[in-house]
């Protein structure tokens, strides 16, 4: 990352993504293995995003994200879209 998270800080493309897919339900490992990421980084990104979000955990995170319209719904894959019930 480049610079220390600060809040009001735009988010980073990579932090959009793990956002999103933490939004779809996936966990850290399957969000490494759709971002060809480790865990860690994952985690780096998220914590990242909850610190320039000013939440309070990775769920804040995607509900500040979601009402603040930095994602969006229809970027959101639902479970019967990924073959899960």
């Amino acid at each position: 990352m480049n610079r220390p998270g600060v809040e009001g800080q735009p988010l980073s493309p990579g932090q959009l993504a793990a956002l999103r897919l933490a939004a779809s339900g996936y966990t850290s490992r399957q969000i490494a293995t759709r971002l060809q990421t480790t865990e860690q980084g994952v985690h780096l990104r998220l914590k990242e995003a909850q610190v320039r979000l000013g939440a309070r955990s990775r769920t804040h995170a995607v509900v500040i994200a979601l009402r603040r319209h930095v994602i969006r719904f229809d970027e959101v894959e639902l479970n019967e879209q990924r073959g899960a019930a």
